[in-house]
């Protein structure tokens, strides 16, 4: 341990003090001291004699690259810097940090770090933190990894207070080598950890936190808290680019890997809590029955569950019979089913919901009343009876409910205080029985091959844009490209009429906005009023006249797609039009996709129900739609050119779809 420190108030006395029960060998370097907490004082690295396996430093940040390289020197393997003043300073400790990175792939040593508070591994005895406390960790089934040290301190304590245990607690820090996917690619094959518990900010290697999210949900539970909502990310010159916000896009890549998103740090630990007991199997749309022994908590978990789109199927009706000979007739019985309070037919009810084929996971609220219900009983009655996971919801003083949590939690049985709490983690369980659904039939079919179209040299205008999309089979109306007024007056006689006539112009996406869209043409006149127009508009190039036929009507939706520089090729289906980005009703996924996928981004939408004859209106294509969200999907991610593009307003018909616009950007 570099830096160790006979002061209380530094670093390295506080580190060396929470090691100070390390079961291995610990040897402190400081060339001014011979001894410290009982340990005796090496004065350098080479002092000790020997090969270190982990290398903590607790020393300024200019001084880093130099012992560092002494510890590869003598065959260190890993290193943890918990000193500040690197890259999250400025130019200059960023060329500190590039530095550090420079040596440690030298030597070959992986480094957590720097800025960081460190990590813990109860099992093992490890206490690799300045945190005092930190070896009052309890070893357990939850593997926290934390981008803020602060937070995974943070979050180690709340799974602490509430007697739950730890196989890892990580703090990544500036992660400028070990970072957020490595620790979840350990924690994914490490035989301890059960769930794991994320906190994220930003994503500096989007595609591959991803992939290493994808493969570990396949073993075990990955539950993430990211922030930062309020960050739309940098000014983005499309329509896309600005719906792609920096969270919107984390989020959808998370969830798509599997991950069970939440927004607290409570909703965090209490997820992983139960994911750490119970995991559903795949399933597209799990059932929940909820039996409460007081009807005010159960309708706030009713509630709760059923605006997230979380079902309570209404119970068979053989099964509502049986209920209805064990409660009382004035309570209600079709899930929820309230007993009015709980009594002695509590048990017999829940066994008859356990055995109604639409239930997949039981949930039970009752105040804690001795008395009344003992759940620890109850529980270990049915044990073996229902084969439903079962989730426990009560309410009382904290000292008082404590043993019963306790009891319970030996037996496997999670147990929340708060029908909040309850409703919150059972979302979590069903949330990850459908992202295991997902992905086992997004999985199932093979990403398409896309068309080859050739390298994009330069962003073509509109017109070659759509010419692009007609060779992979998407529909786009028939048009002329005119130079001058006398060739638009004949295309207009070929295409027919009516006709939409817009600009052409190196560097203008948004052609609406300037007055440069003119739609429904149908005489002569009108032709040449509208051309007139556009002469008016100033553009840095040549201009030219797209005269195309007009589309039929439909629904607009919009179609983007951008190569981001974090998680690469990306794919976004919305409400479209000029009014998208007000509306932002979009779904997100990183590309390749299924057509499983597709289908799951549109069935997304708050508009999605516009597609099934709202109000008596038309019936929409959405497969036709799927297919050419696929088809963006496999172009943007063949061509690392494109920055970004824009298919907007695609308009979707009973049959088929028109696009009527598209901007593609390149890098």
């Amino acid at each position: 341990m570099v830096g160790a420190s006979s002061d209380t108030y530094k670093a390295g006395y506080q580190m060396l003090s929470a090691l100070h029960h390390f079961p291995g060998e610990l040897y402190p370097i400081n060339p001014r001291a011979h001894e410290i907490l009982g340990f005796k004082v090496y004065q350098s690295l080479a002092a000790v004699g020997k090969a270190i396996d982990l290398v903590i430093l607790t020393i300024p940040a200019k001084g880093c690259a130099r012992v560092l390289a002494e510890a590869g020197e003598n065959g260190a393997g890993a290193a943890l810097i918990i000193s500040g003043g690197f890259g999250e300073t400025g130019r200059e400790g960023k060329a500190v940090q590039d530095e550090i990175l420079s040596v440690c792939r030298k030597y070959g040593i992986r480094l957590l770090g720097p800025n960081t508070a460190g990590f813990g591994n109860p099992k093992a005895g490890v206490s690799a933190n300045f945190t005092p406390w930190i070896g009052q960790l309890k070893p357990g089934p939850i593997g926290v990894v934390s981008q803020s040290g602060a937070m995974n301190l943070i979050l180690a304590s709340l799974i602490h207070s509430r007697r739950l245990g730890i196989s890892v607690a990580t703090g990544i820090g500036n992660g400028v080598d070990v970072g957020v996917a490595d620790v979840v690619e350990y924690l994914a094959d490490d035989r301890e950890t059960k769930v794991i518990a994320v906190y994220l900010e930003g994503v500096e290697e989007g595609r591959r936190l991803y992939e290493a999210v994808g493969r570990a949900t396949e073993k075990k539970p990955v539950v993430v808290f990211p922030v930062g909502q309020a960050d739309v990310g940098e000014f983005a010159a499309s329509h896309t680019g600005n719906l792609m916000g920096s969270f919107p896009l984390k989020k959808a890549a998370l969830v798509q890997a599997g991950a069970v998103v939440v927004s607290s740090g409570d909703d965090l630990v209490d997820a992983a809590n139960l994911l750490s007991k119970v995991r559903l199997q795949a399933h597209r749309d799990p059932g929940v029955g909820l039996l409460t022994g007081q009807a005010g908590p159960g309708m706030v978990i009713a509630d709760y569950l059923r605006s997230h789109s979380i079902r309570l199927p209404e119970l068979a009706p053989s099964t509502v019979a049986r209920i209805g000979k064990l409660i009382p007739p004035m309570t209600f019985m079709k899930n929820p089913v309230d007993t009015g309070r709980p009594g002695p037919t509590f048990r017999d009810v829940l066994l008859a919901m356990a055995e109604d084929p639409g239930i997949d996971v039981l949930v039970t609220f009752a105040i804690h009343e001795p008395a009344v219900i003992d759940p620890v009983v109850l529980f270990a009655e049915i044990k073996g009876k229902i084969r439903q996971p079962l989730v426990f919801g009560t309410a009382g003083f904290p000292e008082d409910v404590l043993p019963t949590q306790k009891e319970l939690s030996a037996n496997n049985i999670p147990s929340f205080i708060s029908p909040d709490r309850t409703a919150r983690a059972t979302r979590a369980l069903i949330e990850d029985a459908r992202a295991a659904y997902r992905r086992k039939r997004g999985g199932e079919e093979q990403p398409r091959d896309p068309v080859s179209i050739g390298p994009m040299e330069k962003a073509p205008d509109e017109a070659a844009a759509k010419s692009i999309l007609d060779k992979l089979e998407i529909h786009t109306p028939s048009r002329v490209v005119c130079g001058s007024h006398s060739e638009a007056k004949k295309a207009f006689l070929a295409l027919g009429v009516p006709c939409a006539l817009k600009i052409l112009a190196p560097g203008l996406l948004h052609k609406t906005e300037v007055g440069g869209v003119h739609l429904n043409i149908r005489t002569e006149k009108q032709l040449l009023s509208a051309l007139a127009e556009i002469d008016k508009i100033e553009t840095a190039g040549e201009k030219q006249y797209l005269l195309e036929e007009m589309a039929a009507d439909g629904l607009e939706i919009i179609i983007g797609a951008r190569n981001d520089p974090s998680f690469g090729p990306t794919v976004l289906v919305g409400l479209g039009g000029t009014e998208a980005e007000a509306l932002n009703d979009v779904a997100i996924r990183l590309a390749p996709l299924s057509l499983f996928d597709a289908r799951e981004m549109i069935a997304e939408l708050k508009s999605s129900v516009l597609f099934d004859g709202w109000r008596g209106g038309p019936l929409y294509d959405r497969e036709e739609l799927a297919e050419t969200v696929v088809k963006i999907g496999g172009l943007i991610r063949s061509h690392p050119e494109i920055r970004e593009m824009d298919l907007n307003p695609v308009r979707v018909h009973e049959k088929g779809l028109t696009v009527l616009d598209v901007a593609i950007i390149c890098a």
